[in-house]
Parts: structure tokens; C-alpha cells; sequence
């Protein structure tokens, strides 16, 4: 989800349990400056035992909510990754955890898809119209508007381009992306960005060469 100001990141953390904030250019120390910071160790990693210790305080008893800000979070090595997401399963209450990144896509997908995905916008005018062709934007206002039933034919037929199927699903998505965050600056309605979610993730594994038709499907139910 977009972010209008980073001023922002702090209201917005106390309402998941679980963020990463994409901040290409911030300063993460002054981030969050109330909240408990981690940083990689000497090695420019976080292993298992420094996650561990994140672990320790996510359990200790906490009176009022506490977050634990966790500084270039894709450095972290495969076990401390797999030690976070056992944390993750059993949070200790009150605790809210948020992930900085210069780039989102260095956090492990396991990982990423358990979080609520945040990032500022990018210096483009959010009221000019989206970027994609015609026939991309026609066919991405019917995927955000199909219903249940229709759903699943009007996947279908993006799967079945001879073209390139993945090409133009990846297209389509990225189009009701922007189609969504517009309409959300354009009214405020907060209803747009409900979507949001499934479709960054949908976009992301159609990258990744995941299955058209189900990453289609799944990325706006």
C-alpha cells in the first residue's frame, strides 16, 4: 500500500502487527525513534542469534504497545529468517513489528506475504492518467469491478492470450494497481485500497512465474 508522507509510518505501524516499510531513501534510524531499533551485526547480517534476541523482547511482558523496528531487514540469513517466523506465529502482546527496506523485494516471499506492504510514492503526478495502453486499461477497470461469478471466465481469458499471457496479467495488474491508488488520492475513500494487497502480491509472483490464472484470481478475491 502507498503511503502519502512518511509521517505517516508511525500511525500506521500501531495498526498491524506486522510491517515492512519500502523507504529507499530515508534515514532508518530516525524512523520510528520511540520504537526499539535492530540493527545487522558487525557482519552486515542478522543470524539466528540476533533474532533470538529480537524473539526475547517480542516476549517479554509489555504494559502498553511497543514496536520493534527491525533496520535492513532483508539481511537476514535463511535460519534467522525461519526463527522470525516462528516469533510471528506467537507474538508477545502489545507488539507491533516493522521491517525497513531500500527494496522490498530483498525480504524472503514467505515473509513478505505475512506483512502489510507499505511505500512512499514515487515522484510521478498521482492525477495523470495510468500508464497503460488502451486495451490494458479497459480490460484492468473489468477485473476490479467483476463479480465473484465472473471472475473466474474473465481470468481465464487473460491466461489463454497466445501472446503472452503472462505479459499481458502482469500488465492488467499493474494497471488496477494504478487505477486503484488514483481513484484513492482523487477521493480519499479508503475502500480502494482494500484491494490493494492481493494485487502487489499477484503482481509480484506473476513475476516470479507463478500461475497465471490462480496468481489473477487470487490477487483481487
Amino acid at each position: 500500500m502507498q503511503l502519502n508522507k512518511e509521517t505517516d509510518l508511525s500511525a500506521v505501524s500501531r495498526k498491524t502487527g506486522f510491517a515492512i516499510f519500502e523507504l529507499p531513501e530515508a534515514d532508518f534510524s530516525q524512523v520510528l525513534p520511540k520504537a526499539y531499533h535492530f540493527q545487522p551485526n558487525s557482519n552486515g547480517i542478522y543470524t539466528k542469534e540476533e533474532i533470538d534476541n529480537i524473539s526475547a523482547l517480542a516476549h517479554s511482558k509489555q504494559a502498553a504497545d511497543a514496536t520493534i523496528v527491525i533496520e535492513e531487514a532483508g539481511k537476514m540469513n535463511a535460519n534467522a529468517a525461519n526463527t522470525f517466523l516462528k516469533t510471528l506465529e506467537e507474538p508477545g502482546e502489545h507488539i507491533h513489528f516493522v521491517f525497513l527496506v531500500r527494496n522490498a523485494s530483498s525480504i524472503l516471499p514467505t515473509i513478505k506475504s505475512r506483512a502489510h506492504n507499505y511505500y512512499l510514492p514515487t515522484i510521478t503526478k498521482i492525477a495523470d492518467a495510468p500508464t497503460a495502453d488502451p486495451e490494458v486499461l479497459a480490460l484492468a477497470k473489468q477485473y476490479i469491478t467483476c463479480s465473484a461469478n465472473e471472475l473466474p471466465k474473465f481470468c481465464d481469458k487473460i491466461a489463454k492470450d497466445k501472446k503472452d499471457a503472462r505479459g499481458k496479467a502482469i500488465a492488467v495488474v499493474e494497471a488496477s494497481i494504478q487505477l486503484l491508488y488514483k481513484s484513492y488520492f482523487v477521493t480519499g475513500k479508503t475502500d480502494f485500497l482494500k484491494k490493494l494487497d492481493g494485487l502487489l502480491i499477484a503482481s509480484d509472483n506473476l513475476h516470479a512465474n507463478g500461475h497465471v490464472k490462480l496468481q489473477l484470481v487470487s490477487g483481487i478475491i
